[in-house]
Order: C-alpha cells, then structure tokens, then sequence
C-alpha cells in the first residue's frame, strides 16, 4: 500500500545497499503532472548504454524498469511519487510525498534519499495552540498540512447571576476553572509535541497569555510567536500564518548555526568544515548537526562491504580489494547522518560556501 514517506522511512532506507557492491538500486522522483515520460525515456536509455557492458546489471534495471513503469501506469495519484527498487535485491518501495520536487532517477548502490531530505527539512513539523479561556485546538503542521489533533472545551462559567455567590467569589471560582482547563491544554500538548520544537500560540483575547503563565518551561521555550487570531480561522490562512514563521524562524537558526560554528572554528572547538574531515566524523556518527550548501556535489567512491567511503576515485578498496562504486559524497554524508540521528540541513550561505560548502557542530570533544 503506497503512504507518504516519514522521517522513520528515510532512516531505515539510509541502510540499505547492494551486498555486492553492483548499481543494482533505482531511485526515481516523479511528479505524474510534469512531462515524465519523456525525462524517463531518456534517462532509461542514457543508464542502458553505460550499463550495456555488464549484461547482469543491465537485466537488472531492465527488469526493475519494467515494474516501476508498470505500477506508475497503474498510479491514479496526483501527488509526487518517490520509488526505490531492484530487482536483484527483491526490493521495492513506493511512496508520495505533499509537495512537488524535481524528476529524477538515480542508479547506484543504494537507495539515493538526498532529495527527499533536502524536501522534508524544507518543511520542518510546526505545532500551533489555538485557544481563549474556555476552548482550544491543537494543530500540527505536517509537510504543508494541517493535522488536527485534538478540540478541547469547558463549560467555565461566563458571567454572575443575581443572588448566590459574591461577586468575589464567582471570580475566584472562574479563575480556578480556567487554572484547570488550562492545566489540562498544558499537559496535552507536551504530550503531542514531545518531538516539535516549534509552537505557534494564538487566539483572541487575554486565554493565551493566561496559558503562557501556568505552562511548564520544557513547552514554553518551543513558543517561537504570540499571534492575535479569530478562534474560527479559517485553516488555509492558518497554514499561510505558521509557514511565513516557520521561514522566518529557520532563517534565525541557520545564522545562529552558522555563528556557533564560527565561534568554535575561531576556538578550534567543536565544529568541523570541509568535506572530508565532516565525512569522517559522520561515518562515527559523532555530528550533532550538519550544514550543507544546497549545490554541493562532490565526486568519491563506496566499498559497500567495509561501508568505506572517500573523496576522489579509485578502482578496488585499499582494506578488502573489492571494486568501488562511484558515489556523490554528500549523499554518503547524508545516509551516515539519518543513520545515527544527525540533523542535516540543506541551505544557501556564503559564508559556508568559503569553508568547503559543508560544516558540522560536534555531539561532543573526541
């Protein structure tokens, strides 16, 4: 059953690779909207000529072809396709991601994962809290959708009637219904957002500020703004409104990164820069963040057996004597990264262009 393609996924896929050391996978980008019979024509004819001279890989990507063309044919979905598969390795995935990227087929080794990284942290997961003193709604948004998560309501009392309670009294009473209602939100939404670090709060009136006061520190730092919102927005401007900050706000923590790793390049401390002193500390998995300029390529080699990798070419590896595969290193960077929970991110600095276009921060001193 074709799903869109998680964090979870690309992670596990980042592991994958031929035995042999052959160019055995396919990857291919397709949006079902563009012209892509004409990009796979000619990509499938280009991959054939280079593979011609090994008849068992070029069998290989014919017969991985033909059930790739066989199930888009099949695809009624107008949503950006991602597919992963060989035939040699019994191995095929299929996934949609929301939004649109470039067409694409890639043949290597394993499965090329670089392009929908570089997608998924375009659009980095964002929470927002919707409320006033008696109602609430607690959204996620997801790759460009708003997910609802949960409605929450009161029935706390509005006004004072005439005979009963004092005025004091039913004050007192309304501010300790509000303090558990909104305990309850509070408690909810660390639950929810245990793995967002980006929070949207809004809502009309005074509730939310009420909240800001009686939540927890953990929930309160991932508040990046305060907004001024109708309860009943609508939701495409709901999304219009979290996307503009969460641009905003990750343009903040780019430069901040940026600056961190100045600092620590100035100290000789914790950061890394240049491709092959990040690809070392990446194949350990010692970064705690990766920055990468969204042109870089670098040309290297792969022994898939020693799971060795390094700039420049070579035939047969130093270790084992296998022969080598031809490889993108940042894409190498990329899967020893998702392997050992490294953050990556894809952006454009000149900064980061004038110290090798690919920089890191360090979990800790080696």
């Amino acid at each position: 059953m074709m799903r869109e393609i998680c964090s979870e996924d690309v992670e596990r896929l980042s592991e994958i690779y031929d035995p042999d050391n052959e160019d055995s996978f396919i990857s291919l980008y397709i949006d079902p909207e563009s012209p892509y019979e004409s990009f796979l024509k000619r990509r499938e004819e280009a991959c054939r000529c280079v593979l011609k001279k090994n008849p068992s890989l070029l069998e290989n990507f014919d017969k991985t072809m033909e059930r790739i063309r066989d199930v888009i044919m099949k695809n009624s979905s107008r949503e950006f396709l991602i597919i992963f598969a060989s035939h040699k390795n019994g191995f095929f995935e299929m996934y949609t991601f929301n939004q649109k990227g470039k067409n694409l087929m890639i043949v290597d080794t394993s499965p090329y994962i670089r392009p929908v990284v570089e997608m998924m942290e375009d659009y980095e997961d964002i929470g927002l809290i919707l409320m006033d003193t008696h109602r609430a709604k607690v959204f996620m948004l997801c790759e460009n959708k708003l997910v609802p998560e949960k409605k929450i309501a009161r029935n706390i009392l509005r006004k004072h009637k005439k005979g009963g309670w004092s005025q004091a009294r039913f004050q007192r009473i309304r501010r300790e219904e509000i303090k558990r209602f909104m305990k309850e939100v509070a408690l909810y939404c660390e639950k929810i957002f245990k793995d967002v670090d980006k929070i949207i709060l809004a809502g009309p009136g005074n509730g939310k500020h009420i909240f800001l006061e009686t939540i927890p520190k953990s929930l309160r730092k991932k508040i990046i703004e305060i907004l001024d919102v109708d309860f009943d927005e609508d939701e495409r401007k709901l999304i219009e409104i979290m996307q503009d900050m969460g641009k905003e706000k990750k343009k903040e923590d780019e430069e901040m990164l940026m600056n961190r790793i100045g600092s620590e390049i100035l100290k000789g401390g914790m950061a890394v820069y240049g491709v092959r002193e990040v690809l070392e500390r990446a194949m350990e998995g010692l970064l705690e963040v990766v920055l990468i300029d969204k042109n870089l390529r670098i040309a290297g080699w792969i022994c898939e057996r020693c799971q060795l990798v390094d700039v420049g070419r070579k035939e047969r590896c130093p270790y084992c004597g296998s022969e080598v595969s031809e490889v993108d290193v940042i894409e190498e960077i990329v899967e020893f990264c998702e392997r050992f929970d490294s953050r990556v991110i894809f952006l454009e600095n000149e900064e980061l262009k004038e110290i090798g276009g690919i920089a890191g921060l360090l979990r800790y001193r080696y």
